[in-house]
């Protein structure tokens, strides 16, 4: 699966904190700070200069040398140079500025062009030698910076092609022929580096672009290579395999095996932080839905545009909130409720009072009927459906308006003088839930939930579950970053694309990955929760795959498919329910990966960690493995104890904390999961155990758990375990 910029950025930061000894968060107080106060505070000067009809050469010169991108101590000398013929370097800049162009290419000619001069007149690396480009470009990426903050940021060649070498920019570096080509392109990278989420919420500023050169500034001073900044998604290759084979696999093993730190840590390469699509809105314009009763309210149908008539008020209070929306002004779409039963015509308030209000004509339009709406996947849900048209004045969200006019002839946002406003929207790419045996296809796809009336009445809808919710996210994302216009929408069925956009969605899909983890999967009855998606689930049956499915949903009557980008990781505790009881159907549709305890996680402690916190861990990881091969032998592989129960004693710092923690894990964790395994076979109990822990009835059909013990102690005790003894020296005698 690949990754897209915001990802790769936010590993880049990851690696810098880790550097910086702070939080990723805090980059944005701390990081680059000097560098980005020294843009805030000179640039704008710098602009007041320049945007003067003729600039003050002295003034400057006082503000640039101030400019750190453009002055360092050679290039404050060449400087001087190039200012000393004031009134020539006064008009190099003026026909530098003077209409700057809008086009790339022409923008890289007249950058050269000003980058040529400067050297013609001064920047050179000695009086009279050769010419000093990079100082030059320096300077002038300063100049249009200051004018342009949006547009371009200060230049130095090497740092910004480093910068995206690290971020892997996919706009490739345009060569070193050409200043002008690389100042153009270092501004068309930062402008997408501001874009992503991650940057926009660490550095939130009004000049983004100037916080991104801070960061170039800064960062080849860093040695991030040490500490291998940029970490592949890829890196656990064996979960990465089969997600590409199979889209979903599950982690499987005993208790403690680290099953859902493993998919937690995959899933958090997948996209450090969220996505981002973007999508039109009406914001706080208000479109409203006006029904009509004849004769009462009159022959509204039939009126001409600029016609106009009162619409009484009274005994109306059930809609109140939104006739105290309702601004003169406002546009609302009228509802014939009596002959017709569809919209009919555009009107606009003119007036409103206590008890009437004055609407006009505007526009008569073939709307939408009441079984149109019905009928329609967008609408059928919908409120307006719901209460079957019976009230006086109501707000319309954007998707109602999106569909009435998408169900209209001669009706267009244009004519209601809307001016859609495009939002951008945050959207996480992972889910985690945990199944348990009440969890059911309800709260997975979709299922119907009571909900309450204006009237008292009580009334159920369709209500999307996780997977379902997840699906048209995942969707939306890929159709985005796919260059589709389709958008799955709430209450709608999947789009229905033609083979060339399904071929861009599958084309697309490795580079836009979403993930549901499902901890304890085997919890679940699957086949139940599932339902349906069983036959979805396989890779080739995802929407646009060659073998693409899909299907009716039960209780929504919508059109459902997977998206190709959506995978599924779940986590299967074998103690609770062996492997070869999970359904055989859905056996076939995932790929499987067992997790055994790993002793070696344990110890391989770091080199100076201190050699008796050392001793006891190999200890400890010694008697855990003799406990494994006991409960082996007297029960199965799948109920031995995972490592992840003893992992904290690899953070201890002294003997005393190691023994305390050994302590915990040991009477808190490790004991009682042994009595759960063995609570109806107390022979078997002593045999992985042994008497100095565990004490047997005469009858030998109960068990008591003998007195705790502590500190040096326990450590004998575990260590004669660790060497075999199933009887320790000193054990209590048996009453």
């Amino acid at each position: 699966m690949g990754r897209d910029l915001d990802t790769r950025f936010s590993h880049l930061l990851e690696a810098i904190a880790k550097h910086e000894n702070t939080t990723v968060e805090m980059l944005g107080k701390t990081f680059a700070s000097e560098e980005i106060e020294n843009r805030r505070t000179f640039y704008p000067q710098l602009k007041r200069v320049l945007s003067r009809q003729e600039p003050d050469i002295d003034e400057f010169q006082k503000v640039i040398r101030n400019c750190w991108a453009a002055m360092t101590r050679y290039e404050s000398i060449r400087f001087g140079r190039f200012i000393k013929d004031e009134s020539a370097a006064v008009l190099a800049i003026q026909e530098f500025i003077q209409d700057f162009p809008q086009g790339d290419t022409e923008a890289a000619d007249r950058i050269d062009t000003f980058i040529n001069e400067a050297v013609r007149l001064g920047y050179t690396r000695k009086r009279d030698g050769p010419p000093d480009r990079p100082g030059a470009a320096a300077l002038c990426s300063v100049i249009l910076t200051a004018l342009f903050p949006g547009r371009f940021v200060d230049y130095k060649q090497w740092r910004w092609r480093e910068f995206a070498q690290r971020v892997d920019y996919n706009t490739s570096f345009p060569g070193i022929e050409s200043y002008g080509q690389g100042i153009v392109w270092a501004g068309h990278f930062a402008a997408d580096l501001a874009e992503t989420g991650t940057f926009r919420r660490i550095w939130n500023n009004d000049h983004p672009l100037w916080a991104v050169a801070g960061i170039a500034w800064v960062l080849p001073g860093l040695k991030l290579d040490e500490i291998n900044p940029m970490p592949d998604i890829n890196e656990d290759d064996e979960i990465t395999t089969l997600l590409a084979h199979k889209k979903q696999v599950i982690l499987y093993g005993p208790p403690g095996t680290g099953k859902t730190y493993r998919a937690n840590n995959y899933i958090s390469h997948l996209n450090a932080h969220d996505y981002e699509v973007h999508e039109d809105s009406l914001l706080d314009q208000r479109i409203f839905s006006l029904t009509i009763y004849e004769p009462r309210d009159g022959q509204i149908p039939d009126l001409t545009p600029g016609t106009r008539f009162t619409y009484g008020w009274k005994e109306r209070r059930n809609w109140q909130k939104y006739y105290d929306e309702l601004q003169e002004g406002d546009m609302a779409l009228a509802y014939n409720a009596v002959k017709l039963h569809r919209f009919t015509t555009v009107v606009r308030c003119t007036r409103k009072d206590a008890d009437s209000i004055e609407f006009e004509v505007v526009l008569q339009f073939s709307g939408p009927s009441f079984e149109d709406m019905k009928n329609d996947p967008g609408l059928k849900e919908s409120e307006l459906i719901r209460i079957n048209m019976s009230f006086s004045l109501k707000r319309l969200k954007h998707g109602e308006l999106q569909r009435i006019i998408a169900l209209s002839d001669g009706l267009t946002y244009e004519s209601l003088g809307i001016e859609l406003k495009r939002i951008r929207e945050t959207v996480p790419n992972k889910e985690f839930v945990t199944f348990h045996p009440s969890f059911g296809y309800e709260d997975f796809v979709e299922g119907l939930r009571p909900l309450a009336t204006d009237d008292g009445t009580l009334a159920y809808r369709v209500e999307d579950g996780i997977f379902k919710t997840l699906s048209r996210r995942a969707f939306n994302v890929l159709a985005e970053r796919a260059g589709i216009e389709e958008r799955w929408n709430e209450s709608e069925s999947i789009p229905s694309l033609d083979d060339a956009k399904k071929q861009k969605l599958v084309d697309a899909a490795p580079g836009v990955p979403f993930c549901l983890v499902i901890d304890e999967i085997n919890r679940g009855d699957i086949s139940r929760i599932f339902g349906e998606l069983i036959t979805l689930l396989e890779a080739d049956k995802r929407y646009g795959e060659e073998h693409g499915i899909t299907i009716t949903l039960p209780y929504s009557k919508e059109k459902y498919a997977i998206p190709p980008n959506l995978y599924i990781i779940g986590t299967m505790n074998t103690a609770d329910k062996s492997i070869s009881l999970v359904d055989a159907a859905l056996r076939r549709r995932f790929g499987f990966i067992e997790m055994m305890p790993d002793y070696n996680v344990l110890r391989n402690l770091p080199d100076d960690k201190d050699d008796e916190v050392r001793e006891i861990v190999e200890i400890t990881v010694d008697a855990l493995e003799t406990i494994n091969e006991r409960i082996a032998g007297n029960y199965d592989r799948d109920h031995r104890i995972g490592h992840s129960y003893l992992i904290k004693l690899r953070a201890a710092c002294s003997r005393d904390e190691a023994l305390e923690m050994l302590h915990f894990a040991w009477y808190h964790e490790i004991v009682p999961l042994l009595q759960e395994y063995y609570y109806d076979a107390p022979a078997r109990f002593n045999e992985v155990i042994g008497s100095r822990f565990v004490k047997i009835s005469p009858d030998e059909r109960g068990f008591d758990i003998r007195e705790r013990l502590y500190g040096d102690e326990l450590l004998v005790a575990v260590e004669g375990l660790a060497n075999g003894n199933r009887e320790q020296e000193g054990a209590e005698a048996d009453e």
